[in-house]
Protein backbone atom coordinates (compact mmCIF):
# COMPACT_ATOMS: atom_id res chain seq x y z
CA UNK A 1 0.00 0.00 0.00
CA UNK A 2 2.95 1.93 1.09
CA UNK A 3 4.68 1.48 -2.51
CA UNK A 4 1.62 2.28 -4.64
CA UNK A 5 0.97 5.43 -2.07
CA UNK A 6 4.31 6.41 -3.29
CA UNK A 7 3.69 5.81 -6.95
CA UNK A 8 0.83 8.10 -7.68
CA UNK A 9 1.94 10.79 -5.58
CA UNK A 10 5.15 10.61 -8.06
CA UNK A 11 2.77 10.25 -11.17
CA UNK A 12 0.57 13.54 -9.60
CA UNK A 13 3.44 15.43 -8.77
CA UNK A 14 3.70 17.96 -6.27
CA UNK A 15 1.46 17.19 -3.16
CA UNK A 16 0.59 19.14 -0.23
CA UNK A 17 0.27 15.93 1.70
CA UNK A 18 4.27 15.07 1.80
CA UNK A 19 5.88 15.52 4.78
CA UNK A 20 7.99 18.90 5.13
CA UNK A 21 11.50 18.91 4.50
CA UNK A 22 13.26 18.95 7.71
CA UNK A 23 16.63 20.40 5.81
CA UNK A 24 16.26 23.81 3.96
CA UNK A 25 15.64 23.25 -0.01
CA UNK A 26 17.61 24.00 -2.67
CA UNK A 27 15.32 25.76 -5.37
CA UNK A 28 17.07 27.86 -8.54
CA UNK A 29 15.39 31.41 -8.78
CA UNK A 30 16.30 31.91 -12.56
CA UNK A 31 19.79 31.65 -12.06
CA UNK A 32 21.48 27.98 -12.56
CA UNK A 33 22.51 26.40 -9.56
CA UNK A 34 21.92 29.54 -7.18
CA UNK A 35 20.59 28.22 -3.67
CA UNK A 36 18.54 29.59 -1.15
CA UNK A 37 17.39 28.99 2.51
CA UNK A 38 13.77 27.69 2.65
CA UNK A 39 11.94 30.64 5.54
CA UNK A 40 10.59 29.29 8.67
CA UNK A 41 6.80 29.34 8.52
CA UNK A 42 6.71 29.64 12.18
CA UNK A 43 3.68 27.98 13.86
CA UNK A 44 2.25 26.45 10.62
CA UNK A 45 5.80 24.56 9.90
CA UNK A 46 5.84 21.45 9.20
CA UNK A 47 2.03 21.01 9.94
CA UNK A 48 1.15 20.15 5.98
CA UNK A 49 -0.40 16.91 6.98
CA UNK A 50 -2.53 17.90 9.85
CA UNK A 51 -3.92 20.66 7.83
CA UNK A 52 -4.93 18.50 4.94
CA UNK A 53 -6.57 15.69 6.85
CA UNK A 54 -8.71 18.96 8.85
CA UNK A 55 -9.40 20.11 5.86
CA UNK A 56 -10.66 16.41 4.22
CA UNK A 57 -12.60 16.52 7.47
CA UNK A 58 -14.19 19.11 6.81
CA UNK A 59 -15.20 18.35 3.33
CA UNK A 60 -17.13 15.08 4.97
CA UNK A 61 -18.54 17.34 7.32
CA UNK A 62 -20.13 19.62 4.41
CA UNK A 63 -21.66 16.51 3.75
CA UNK A 64 -22.63 14.89 7.00
CA UNK A 65 -24.42 18.70 7.69
CA UNK A 66 -26.16 18.44 4.16
CA UNK A 67 -27.31 15.35 4.92
CA UNK A 68 -28.50 15.66 8.48
CA UNK A 69 -30.49 19.25 7.66
CA UNK A 70 -32.23 17.68 4.44
CA UNK A 71 -35.37 16.35 6.32
CA UNK A 72 -35.90 19.94 7.48
CA UNK A 73 -35.59 21.74 4.52
CA UNK A 74 -38.69 23.63 2.78
CA UNK A 75 -39.38 22.73 -0.85
CA UNK A 76 -37.72 25.72 -2.25
CA UNK A 77 -34.41 27.82 -0.38
CA UNK A 78 -32.60 30.56 -1.00
CA UNK A 79 -29.07 30.17 -1.81
CA UNK A 80 -28.04 33.57 -3.31
CA UNK A 81 -28.05 37.09 -2.19
CA UNK A 82 -27.61 40.25 -3.99
CA UNK A 83 -25.01 43.23 -2.57
CA UNK A 84 -28.21 44.39 -0.51
CA UNK A 85 -28.89 40.91 1.22
CA UNK A 86 -32.36 40.21 -1.13
CA UNK A 87 -32.32 36.95 -2.31
CA UNK A 88 -32.00 36.69 -5.70
CA UNK A 89 -31.34 32.67 -6.16
CA UNK A 90 -33.40 30.13 -5.55
CA UNK A 91 -32.90 25.95 -5.46
CA UNK A 92 -35.07 23.23 -4.54
CA UNK A 93 -34.17 21.45 -1.25
CA UNK A 94 -32.06 18.93 -2.49
CA UNK A 95 -30.02 20.65 -4.24
CA UNK A 96 -29.65 23.04 -2.09
CA UNK A 97 -28.78 21.19 0.48
CA UNK A 98 -25.90 19.17 -1.55
CA UNK A 99 -24.63 22.00 -4.13
CA UNK A 100 -22.24 23.49 -1.98
CA UNK A 101 -21.10 20.59 -0.31
CA UNK A 102 -20.43 19.09 -3.98
CA UNK A 103 -18.51 22.65 -4.25
CA UNK A 104 -16.42 22.41 -1.76
CA UNK A 105 -15.21 18.90 -2.37
CA UNK A 106 -14.96 20.11 -5.70
CA UNK A 107 -12.35 23.11 -5.02
CA UNK A 108 -10.92 20.44 -2.90
CA UNK A 109 -9.57 18.57 -5.47
CA UNK A 110 -8.88 21.09 -7.77
CA UNK A 111 -6.59 23.29 -4.88
CA UNK A 112 -4.89 19.65 -4.70
CA UNK A 113 -4.20 19.40 -8.29
CA UNK A 114 -3.01 22.70 -9.53
CA UNK A 115 0.38 22.76 -7.99
CA UNK A 116 1.31 19.64 -10.47
CA UNK A 117 0.96 22.20 -13.07
CA UNK A 118 3.17 24.81 -11.62
CA UNK A 119 6.08 25.14 -13.88
CA UNK A 120 8.32 26.22 -10.70
CA UNK A 121 7.32 22.66 -8.39
CA UNK A 122 10.59 23.05 -6.94
CA UNK A 123 9.93 25.92 -5.27
CA UNK A 124 6.95 24.69 -4.00
CA UNK A 125 8.09 22.31 -1.93
CA UNK A 126 9.11 24.39 0.63
CA UNK A 127 5.91 25.95 0.77
CA UNK A 128 3.27 23.06 1.34
CA UNK A 129 2.99 23.72 4.69
CA UNK A 130 1.67 27.56 3.57
CA UNK A 131 -0.33 25.92 1.07
CA UNK A 132 -1.91 23.46 2.74
CA UNK A 133 -3.14 26.33 6.06
CA UNK A 134 -4.40 28.08 2.98
CA UNK A 135 -6.48 24.86 1.69
CA UNK A 136 -7.45 24.09 4.71
CA UNK A 137 -8.64 28.29 5.41
CA UNK A 138 -10.13 28.30 1.92
CA UNK A 139 -12.21 25.11 2.40
CA UNK A 140 -13.40 26.26 6.16
CA UNK A 141 -14.84 29.73 4.43
CA UNK A 142 -16.82 27.61 1.93
CA UNK A 143 -18.02 25.64 4.57
CA UNK A 144 -19.21 28.13 6.30
CA UNK A 145 -21.54 29.60 3.87
CA UNK A 146 -22.66 26.64 3.90
CA UNK A 147 -23.54 26.49 7.73
CA UNK A 148 -25.05 30.22 6.79
CA UNK A 149 -27.17 29.60 3.79
CA UNK A 150 -28.63 25.98 5.49
CA UNK A 151 -29.08 28.20 8.23
CA UNK A 152 -31.11 30.58 6.83
CA UNK A 153 -33.37 28.34 4.81
CA UNK A 154 -33.86 26.74 8.24
CA UNK A 155 -35.44 30.09 9.16
CA UNK A 156 -32.78 31.66 11.32
CA UNK A 157 -32.79 35.02 11.32
CA UNK A 158 -29.04 35.60 10.35
CA UNK A 159 -28.38 39.24 8.52
CA UNK A 160 -26.37 37.68 5.95
CA UNK A 161 -25.69 40.75 4.21
CA UNK A 162 -23.55 40.92 7.11
CA UNK A 163 -22.54 37.82 8.44
CA UNK A 164 -21.03 36.63 4.36
CA UNK A 165 -18.43 39.56 4.16
CA UNK A 166 -17.38 39.03 8.25
CA UNK A 167 -16.56 35.73 7.02
CA UNK A 168 -14.57 36.81 3.98
CA UNK A 169 -12.63 39.40 6.11
CA UNK A 170 -11.71 36.68 8.25
CA UNK A 171 -10.33 34.67 5.44
CA UNK A 172 -8.56 37.56 3.80
CA UNK A 173 -6.59 38.25 7.11
CA UNK A 174 -5.53 35.04 7.39
CA UNK A 175 -4.22 35.30 3.45
CA UNK A 176 -2.05 38.33 4.24
CA UNK A 177 -0.65 36.86 7.07
CA UNK A 178 0.60 34.13 4.94
CA UNK A 179 1.21 36.07 2.06
CA UNK A 180 5.01 37.27 2.86
CA UNK A 181 6.04 33.73 3.37
CA UNK A 182 5.30 32.57 -0.22
CA UNK A 183 8.34 32.45 -2.66
CA UNK A 184 8.05 33.00 -5.89
CA UNK A 185 5.75 30.28 -8.27
CA UNK A 186 2.91 30.07 -10.49
CA UNK A 187 0.01 28.70 -8.35
CA UNK A 188 -0.49 30.81 -5.11
CA UNK A 189 0.39 34.52 -4.52
CA UNK A 190 0.30 37.83 -6.50
CA UNK A 191 1.22 36.33 -9.67
CA UNK A 192 1.46 39.22 -11.99
CA UNK A 193 4.16 39.36 -14.98
CA UNK A 194 6.66 41.45 -13.57
CA UNK A 195 6.58 39.79 -10.15
CA UNK A 196 7.05 36.32 -11.71
CA UNK A 197 9.88 37.49 -13.46
CA UNK A 198 11.96 38.84 -10.34
CA UNK A 199 12.47 37.67 -6.74
CA UNK A 200 13.27 40.76 -5.47
CA UNK A 201 9.97 42.19 -7.03
CA UNK A 202 8.42 38.98 -5.67
CA UNK A 203 9.09 39.42 -1.81
CA UNK A 204 8.82 43.13 -1.77
CA UNK A 205 5.12 42.89 -3.56
CA UNK A 206 4.38 40.28 -1.19
CA UNK A 207 5.81 41.46 2.23
CA UNK A 208 3.62 44.78 0.96
CA UNK A 209 0.97 43.75 -0.22
CA UNK A 210 0.28 41.22 2.87
CA UNK A 211 -0.26 44.17 5.32
CA UNK A 212 -2.74 45.64 2.83
CA UNK A 213 -4.74 42.43 2.48
CA UNK A 214 -4.36 42.02 6.02
CA UNK A 215 -5.80 45.44 6.67
CA UNK A 216 -8.13 45.07 3.81
CA UNK A 217 -9.88 42.24 5.97
CA UNK A 218 -10.25 43.74 9.24
CA UNK A 219 -11.91 46.71 7.23
CA UNK A 220 -14.10 44.10 5.85
CA UNK A 221 -15.15 42.80 9.73
CA UNK A 222 -15.87 45.87 10.74
CA UNK A 223 -16.96 47.44 7.61
CA UNK A 224 -19.24 44.97 7.53
CA UNK A 225 -20.89 45.32 11.57
CA UNK A 226 -21.70 48.88 10.93
CA UNK A 227 -22.52 49.50 7.17
CA UNK A 228 -25.76 47.49 7.55
CA UNK A 229 -27.31 46.78 4.33
CA UNK A 230 -24.50 47.72 2.26
CA UNK A 231 -22.21 45.53 3.60
CA UNK A 232 -21.10 43.51 1.04
CA UNK A 233 -20.95 46.53 -1.54
CA UNK A 234 -18.10 47.63 0.65
CA UNK A 235 -16.90 44.53 0.76
CA UNK A 236 -16.81 44.55 -3.04
CA UNK A 237 -15.17 47.84 -3.16
CA UNK A 238 -12.62 47.45 -0.43
CA UNK A 239 -11.18 43.80 -2.55
CA UNK A 240 -10.66 45.86 -5.92
CA UNK A 241 -9.25 48.47 -4.56
CA UNK A 242 -6.65 46.99 -2.46
CA UNK A 243 -5.51 44.77 -5.36
CA UNK A 244 -5.82 47.47 -8.00
CA UNK A 245 -3.24 49.55 -5.44
CA UNK A 246 -1.06 46.80 -5.01
CA UNK A 247 -0.73 45.61 -8.81
CA UNK A 248 -0.04 49.00 -9.90
CA UNK A 249 2.38 49.76 -6.99
CA UNK A 250 4.13 46.83 -7.60
CA UNK A 251 4.48 47.93 -11.26
CA UNK A 252 5.85 51.35 -10.45
CA UNK A 253 8.63 49.38 -7.91
CA UNK A 254 8.98 46.74 -11.21
CA UNK A 255 9.45 49.76 -13.42
CA UNK A 256 11.40 51.72 -10.70
CA UNK A 257 13.97 48.81 -10.06
CA UNK A 258 14.43 47.91 -13.94
CA UNK A 259 15.48 51.95 -14.78
CA UNK A 260 18.11 51.47 -12.16
CA UNK A 261 19.69 48.48 -13.41
CA UNK A 262 19.45 49.62 -16.90
CA UNK A 263 19.60 53.37 -16.57
CA UNK A 264 18.88 55.30 -19.90
CA UNK A 265 16.78 52.69 -21.21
Amino acid sequence: MARFASVLWDTMGWCPMEEAFTKPAVRTSGIVGQVQESRSHGRISRRSPLHMRLAWGVVILSWVVAFLVLPYLPDVIEVHWDVHGVADGFADRFTGAFGLPLIITLVMGILIILPRFDSMQIKLTPLRDIYAFVILAVISMLFCIEVITLAVALGVDLPVVTVIPVVLGFLFVILGRVLPFIDRNTTVGIRLPWTLASEEIWKKTHEYGGNLITLAGILIIFGSLVSGTWAIALMLVIIFGVFLYISVWSYLLAKRENEDKFPGM
